[in-house]
């Protein structure tokens, strides 16, 4: 399959089975501590997410050069292969789930594979879908990440109509064929390298990058403080568990929608200034959480933070790929990386403070003011416009 639309269907399909394989482990956490299932206890349920974000920054970092050496299709087939190995093998430990000594370690081992596969798929995908849409390479990031986040709902509502923890096994199993189907088709699919993903014979990372990098690390922070502790913070501001839940989700639809029409739209209009005073927007939002107490309202705050982050994230993406077009593998990888940085570092730190709401949203309203102040510092003589 070499047509346009062949690989472009391929691409967008990939983002989101990525985003399913991603959060199966997390998806799986009711089982995984369930004492009658796998027995974790809460520290070895934490524990086991260190060696994927460890991985997926390696990953991310190491991806840019391995595609300028081997092109993006076999770096693709090695992440994806990755991700089958870690879910296939999760669906095989059910047979030996009662050796106890031997089941943490082996989990331990697959999620370093789960974030591996994906560190090396999604440092990939971003650029090869903008070199699918070299007209509007933004948009097309913009999408691919709501794909990605769409795929990233899908394992919990999986689990959730698994119903009974017993039946955690039908998760992975079900993922494993969706993704193991994909792959083979991927395989027919021909991805020449070209330039695009070509990195020049000798450089320098520009300092203007490296302020995209510090920008998402700060991202990064607010993210896995409303992903990680975002429950905990709408309970400590007198929510139940069930409107906790409900708040977490629409912070995640708000960011899936914004990047859905963020997507669309800008390839019609200028939204450059709407991406540059999100931030803003997302510490507005946050100082007004701090003050409000009734759930409607708490509730609707989420989702309008999680919309108004958006775009942030594959949108720096996008301008950083219009910004240095001979680095645009690198710089996939230093986004991502970042915002693994940012969302590792926070979720270790977070839980000295969990009962600190109010320290916690004032910090994050300092992150949103110094990435504005940032986003702003980048606009001069940039290429912002052509990106959005």
């Amino acid at each position: 399959m070499n047509s346009a639309v062949a690989k472009t269907g391929m691409v967008f399909l990939l983002a989101f089975l990525t985003g399913v394989n991603f959060v199966v482990f997390p998806a799986l956490g009711a089982a995984f501590t369930d004492p009658s299932v796998f027995a974790l206890s809460s520290s070895q349920f934490g524990a086991l997410f260190l060696p994927q974000v460890i991985c997926i920054i390696i990953s991310c970092l190491a991806a840019p050069f391995l595609v300028n050496r081997m092109g993006p299709k076999i770096i693709l087939t090695i992440g994806v292969a990755l991700m089958l190995l870690s879910t296939g093998s999760l669906w095989g430990s059910q047979f030996f789930i009662n050796d106890k000594s031997l089941i943490f370690p082996v989990l331990m081992v697959l999620v370093a594979c789960t974030g591996s596969g994906f560190g090396l798929s999604i440092t990939t995908l971003n650029p090869l879908a903008a070199s699918l849409f070299k007209n509007n390479p933004s948009s097309a990031i913009l999408i691919l990440q709501f794909l990605v986040g769409l795929g990233t709902s899908a394992s919990p509502l999986m689990m959730s109509l698994a119903g009974n923890v017993h039946n955690w096994m039908m998760v992975p199993g079900i993922i494993f064929i969706a993704v193991g189907a994909s792959f083979i088709l991927f395989l027919f699919v021909r991805l020449e390298k070209g330039t695009f993903f070509e990195l020049p014979g000798h450089f320098s990372i520009p300092s203007r990058l490296w302020v995209f990098f510090g920008i998402i690390i700060l991202y990064g922070c607010i993210e896995g403080t409303f992903g990680s502790f975002g429950t905990v913070i709408l309970k400590n501001k007198g929510l139940t568990n069930s409107d906790a839940s409900l708040g977490l989700s629409l912070l995640w639809g708000g960011i899936a929608v914004n990047r859905l029409l963020f997507g669309i739209f800008a390839k019609k209009y200028n939204l450059s200034y709407i991406f540059l005073l999100s931030p803003l927007l997302v510490g507005g939002g946050i100082l007004w959480l701090m003050g409000s107490s009734g759930a409607q309202t708490v509730l609707l705050l989420m989702s309008f933070i999680g919309f108004c982050m958006g775009s942030m994230f594959p949108g720096t993406i996008g301008w950083g790929t219009v910004e240095f077009p001979s680095l645009s593998v690198m710089v996939s990888g230093l986004m991502m990386a970042a915002n693994q940085i940012g969302t590792g570092t926070v979720t270790h730190v977070l839980g000295d403070f969990e009962d600190r709401t109010s320290l916690i949203l004032k910090v994050l309203v300092a992150f949103t003011l110094i990435i504005c102040a940032g986003l702003f510092l980048l606009k001069k003589n940039s290429k912002i416009k052509e990106a959005f």
